[in-house]
This record gives C-alpha cells, structure tokens and sequence, in this order.
C-alpha cells in the first residue's frame, strides 16, 4: 500500500484520526519504527512505555507497536489501559527512554491516535517532533519501495513482571494532600469515568482518601457512556444522576483522564474552567507570591487569583507541552488549561485529572466549603468559544482584527489574543488537532462579550 497521499503527521498534541482510515496499521507502524530511531539517537536499546486508554481499536494497536518494538530490539513495557498522566509519571520514575500512548483524547469513539513522550516524561516538543516526522519519511519512502515490509509476531504482555504503575501514582498524590482532612469530611461523590482510563484508577484513589463514590460508566470497555468532550451539553445524564442521588459533589474525566469537570453540590456540572481555578485557589493560598501559567486561552479566573496572592501569571500558547514548558521557564508553582487540565510539579508534571480530584476535595475539606460557595469567592467572567472550518487566510484575519482594535494590548506567540481594558480578551488561533479555527473570548457579563464576538466575526467571515 503506498501512503504517500496521507500528509498528516505527528505535532505536540501527537496523531489523531480515523481508525483505518487516516490512522491505520502502516502510519502506526512506521511511526514507531519513526520512534525508536529518535530515541535510538541516545539509548542503544530503547526502553519504551506502551499505554492506552481503553477505545475498542486500542488493543490492535498496542499489538502492533510492540510486535514492531521487538523486531527493533527495543524494549516494550506493556501497561495496557493506563491513564496519560500515569504513564507520564511512570516515564520519569522508572528512567525509561520514552512512552507511546494510544489515544484520541477527547475525540469520538471512532478515532485514535498516538502520543509521544520523551526521557523527560514529557510529550514531544515541536523540535522533537519535528525529528520524528523526518524519520518517518525515511520510513515511508523505504516502505514504498518495498524495502521495508510489515512484518507482525505476536507479543505477550509482560504485565506479570512490571511495577504497579497506577498504585505508586496513586501513592504519589496521597502523600501530597491533606488526607486526614479529606477522609474526615466522609464526602460521597459522583464519578464519571466514561468507560475508559479513569477506571483503572478511580477506585484505588478514592479508596485512600476515605471517599465514598456512586460510579458512572466505570467499565473500561471503551463504550463511551456519552460524548468524550467533557462540555455540559455532552454531561447531562451525569448530572441528572449527581442531583439525584444528592452527592456532595462530583468528578468527570475525559477518556484519557487528563481532563476534568466538576459536578457542584447542587448536582450541576459546572464550567470546566473552574477546575484549575479550584487547584489554583488551593495551592496559591499556601504559596503566596508565586507563578502560575495558563494557556492564551483559559479564563482570567486563575490569573485573579494569582494575583490576589501576590503572583504573577503568565500565559503560554495552547497546548500542555507549551504550558510546561513556560512553568519550567519560571519556576511555576501550579499551573494549567481552562480545557480542565490541571498540572502541579509537586505531584506530576502534565495535566493530570486524578491530581485535580485531590487538590480539590482538600480545599473543600480544609475550607469546610461546598463547591458553589467557594466558586461564588472567585470572580465572576463569562467565556464564549466558537470554532468553524479553515477558509480565509489566517494572517489576513490577524491583519484585520489589529487594524481594527488598535487599543488592545496584542499577543502574537500562538494566533492572536487581544487584551482589553476591564479585562476583556479575545483570542484566535488555529486548533493544533483539528483543521478549524477556534475563536475564544471573555467579559465580565454576558453581553459585553456577545458584542465583542459579533464586532470581530463581522470583520473576518
């Protein structure tokens, strides 16, 4: 089969597509022979983690890769269903060279992709992936040519044999947090692991902090119990589930649990740009006068109150690479992504939805606070987000936009963000994961950023 007319290619949100379609068993193939000759460039028998987070076409691709792997003479560490955060955690606790996860975040049940990780325990940076694309042309003009066939063994998972990856993360969180505070309340909990990574975890986690929990879709299965995207409008049985059964509060992961919404008392799911502003309140409090970034495109709501306790927040472009990176830069305590991407060094360097769930329920326990008067203490801004597909040129529209808003403050390192007096923002930028644009903006009420939303798509569209 020649491939040469798929042009798609890894970036630092990884590979997504279409299982069989543009994500099929050559581009996975040739994208971990791709790998191992990256990582080879360091470690003569690479040591790579495989991890997966749960979709039906999961185990097809987990036996291709480390069928591939051993044919290299590299080394495959089979965790199976893990968490992205935990194998992002389990690279850097056991040195290994890298980590392949097969996943498709957020995207629907038919899709998959890959996600690299480097020594670091980190994904990929652009230079890296950079590197990995040229090694993978190599391997794609080698393969049609016919001097690099597929050749399949099978592949026992050495699971028998392998440190318990979920527990020592877990072990990590709880040493950590306030447990005795957390297991004292007795809080009952509603927890949708929408029948993927979470499930894993979820049990074992809430079990050390003395939580009693009414599980939703905690099969790890891959039959998404709705749509993966943790938005409200795809939440609505969760929360019909949360008010029933009168929860104290409750948690949503998205398939690879990197992501996280909360369910406030009153059984509503509110917006997920609270999850890092809950973290955020938690951890600021304890550590006054330190750094937080956020992405370009996440709520004014963290940054309020970094500056409350005498921060300073600084902003990165989209994406939890570009996030980490600038946390490193400036020695960031805590930091994250309005998306529900809640990231603290102290416990794991990435985005890590089990991590959220404890900084959380240890300031509700600590504070003695519900959910809502706690997120009524932060102040109030409305986001509207909008997306459409690719057409007019993207610089032509940066082009207008600043002709037209000459009082904004204007940042250009990922799209375009304009800051506003009154702290009104609005940020355009293409998707790192989609072929669409993605227009995001903020206010203090609800018409002021409709206005803002209708001024500026006038100009472009």
């Amino acid at each position: 089969m020649n491939i040469m007319h798929n042009k798609q290619r890894i970036n630092v949100s990884g590979y997504r597509g279409l299982w069989g379609e543009s994500l099929n068993k050559e581009v996975v193939v040739l994208y971990t022979r791709a790998l191992v000759s990256f990582l080879k460039e360091k470690y003569p028998i690479p040591k790579i983690l495989i991890g997966r987070d749960g979709r039906e076409s999961g185990p097809e691709i987990r036996a291709l890769i480390l069928s591939e792997l051993k044919n290299l003479g590299a080394e495959g560490i089979d965790g199976d269903i893990l968490p992205t955060p935990t194998v992002l955690f389990s690279v850097r606790k056991y040195e290994y060279s890298g980590a392949i996860i097969i996943t498709a975040s957020h995207n629907p049940i038919e899709y998959n992709g890959l996600k690299f990780v480097n020594s670091k325990g980190l994904f990929t940076i652009k230079e890296e992936a950079d590197q990995i694309n040229k090694y993978y042309e190599e391997e794609i003009e080698k393969y049609n040519k016919g001097e690099s066939p597929i050749i399949t063994n099978s592949q026992e998972s050495n699971s028998n044999t392998m440190p318990n990856f979920l527990r020592e993360h877990t072990d990590k969180i709880i040493e950590n947090v306030n447990v005795e505070a957390i297991r004292a309340k007795k809080f009952r909990v509603v927890v949708d692991m929408i029948n993927a990574s979470a499930c894993v975890m979820d049990p074992y986690l809430f079990e050390c902090l003395g939580v009693e929990i009414i599980p939703l879709n905690n099969i790890p299965n891959g039959k998404f119990g709705h749509r993966p995207e943790p938005l409200r409008e795809n939440l609505l049985g969760t929360e019909k589930v949360a008010k029933e059964s009168k929860a104290d509060l409750g948690f949503i992961h998205d398939p690879d649990a990197d992501r996280l919404v909360v369910i406030n008392e009153k059984g509503e799911v509110i917006s997920e740009e609270f999850s890092i502003a809950l973290a955020i309140e938690n951890i600021m409090s304890k550590n006054q006068g330190r750094n937080i970034v956020l992405n370009l495109s996440s709520s004014r709501k963290g940054e309020d109150i970094a500056i409350k306790y005498g921060g300073k927040c600084f902003r990165s472009k989209v994406g939890e690479g570009f996030v980490v990176e600038k946390m490193i830069e400036y020695n960031a305590i805590i930091g994250g992504e309005g998306n529900g991407g809640v990231i603290y060094p102290t416990i794991n360097i990435c985005r890590d939805s089990f991590v959220g769930i404890a900084l959380i329920l240890e300031l509700l326990a600590e504070r003695n606070k519900t959910v809502s008067e706690i997120t009524n203490e932060i102040p109030t801004y409305f986001i509207k987000k909008d997306k459409w597909p690719i057409g007019m040129d993207l610089k032509e529209m940066y082009s207008k936009l600043k002709s037209n808003f000459p009082e904004a403050k204007v940042d250009e390192q990922d799209g375009i963000r304009f800051d506003f007096p009154d702290n009104i923002w609005l940020h355009l930028r293409p998707s790192n994961t989609e072929p669409i644009i993605k227009l995001f903006g903020e206010a203090k009420t609800q018409k002021a950023i409709d206005e803002l939303f209708e001024k500026a798509k006038k100009m472009i569209l």
